[in-house]
């Protein structure tokens, strides 16, 4: 592969993540009304969410491990062929307890699919690309998924506007979803072909003993920073838009374009602070990224106009997409090929956790305290902005963490991209 570009088969699983993510992006703008629809009540809404995720935590290791013994494409061809089945389904399901089942069964597969796909990507890099190319796959996750709620608000629109009933309108659109998933499935089947390993557990023994995972200081500390990160990502989403609400008194659809505008501010930072993280080392990146992102959180609550609240959105955006990709690829250069499965797994399963536990203590905190001021050294201090400042100090020392107790491995120390003779 050549060292200046990245090869075919990486380009062709950043065409499967575009895919993929509008797939799974595609019902958001309508799918509580489709829970709604089948019959749950509107408090529950949060529970199908919720259950997809936690099954993907729970079974992140396992299939972590089908991953690292059976082959990466095998598996992920089996989760993304079990995303086609799942997909139509959900279009088709006749209430609401049918839709949880197959909520959980779509979290349970998703974790095997987006697993062997991460992996596979760092077994077809060297590590002198893994930057770039964490970037690359980043950056197609998110047009998907920045453009995916348009979509399917299109699709759910027009067939509405054919006179089909509501109820129909928000099915069709997860026929689309299937269809767009059964494509990256032909795309991996026909494009991608998986490195043989040299050496280590073989592909397909069934009942082989794989190698233990060694459970370093590093690994630790990453292990606690995904935690954290879930947790980041799980306070601020549910209440940006109440605090956006609260503090300007703004609409849905300004909501949505400062929230948009930031996100794709944040899209094109991933491939070139990934490209710049391949020569000028990971952790510089990640300090700058992180430790900015950080700060703006803080500064959020103060911001005076919505001009302001949006350069300090996107600020924070800029920083989170600056240190994400130099940090997967850091993770890949210190994770041994032969356990990167089941590790990816449990970072994944750190992550989700966080991301879970997060929101219920993100709003109950916003709210006990949406309304109070407090006078911290005679500067006032908005209580609203309490879940915001936790989660710019927990980020700013797990950053620390990774700066203080993460050694950055040197050309000859870098895990290879899968495993040698």
């Amino acid at each position: 592969m050549s060292k200046r570009a990245l090869g075919r088969a990486v380009l062709i699983l950043g065409a499967v993540q575009l895919v993929e993510s509008l797939a799974i992006a595609l019902p958001i703008s309508f799918f509580p009304n489709y829970v709604i629809g089948l019959g749950a009540s509107v408090a529950s809404v949060g529970l199908f969410t919720s259950s997809f995720m936690i099954a993907y935590a729970i079974l992140s290791p396992k299939m972590g491990a089908f991953v690292d013994q059976y082959g990466r494409k095998q598996i992920m061809m089996i989760g993304i062929f079990s995303d086609v089945i799942l997909g139509i389904l959900t279009g088709l399901v006749p209430n609401w307890k049918w839709l949880l089942v197959i909520r959980v069964l779509n979290g349970a597969v998703s974790s095997g699919a987006m697993l062997a796909s991460e992996t596979m990507l760092i077994d077809l890099v060297t590590p002198q690309q893994r930057g770039e190319a964490a970037g690359f796959i980043m950056s197609m996750n998110m047009i998907g998924r920045n453009l995916g709620p348009m979509f399917g608000g299109s699709i759910q629109w027009f067939v509405l506007s054919r006179g089909y009933s509501e109820l129909t309108s928000y099915r069709v659109p997860y026929f689309v979803d299937s269809l767009l998933a059964a494509v990256a499935l032909v795309m991996i089947y026909l494009f991608i072909k998986e490195p043989e390993k040299r050496s280590g557990v073989g592909k397909g023994q069934m009942g082989g003993e794989l190698p233990k995972i060694p459970w370093t200081r590093q690994l630790k500390v990453m292990f606690l920073n995904s935690f954290i990160s879930g947790v980041s990502v799980g306070f601020i989403i549910p209440i940006m838009v109440l605090f956006y609400t609260d503090r300007f008194n703004m609409d849905p659809v300004a909501i949505g374009t400062i929230i948009s505008v930031s996100g794709f501010i944040g899209l094109f930072a991933s491939y070139i602070a990934g490209r710049f993280s391949d020569k000028v080392g990971r952790k510089p990146l990640i300090a700058f990224g992180n430790y900015t992102s950080r700060i703006a959180g803080l500064f959020l609550p103060f911001t005076g106009t919505i001009t302001q609240a949006g350069i300090v959105v996107s600020i924070r955006s800029l920083g989170f997409n600056v240190s994400m990709p130099a940090f997967r690829a850091l993770r890949a250069d210190i994770v041994p090929p032969e356990v990167r499965g089941r590790m990816f797994g449990l970072f994944g399963t750190a992550f989700t956790a966080g991301n879970v536990l997060a929101p219920i203590a993100a709003t109950w905190i916003y709210d006990t305290y949406r309304f109070t001021v407090f006078d911290v050294a005679g500067i006032q201090v908005p209580g609203y902005g309490i879940p915001f400042f936790i989660n710019a100090i927990l980020g700013i020392l797990t950053t620390t963490m990774v700066m203080l107790f993460i050694d950055e491995p040197t050309a000859e120390t870098q895990a290879p991209q899968f495993s040698e003779a």
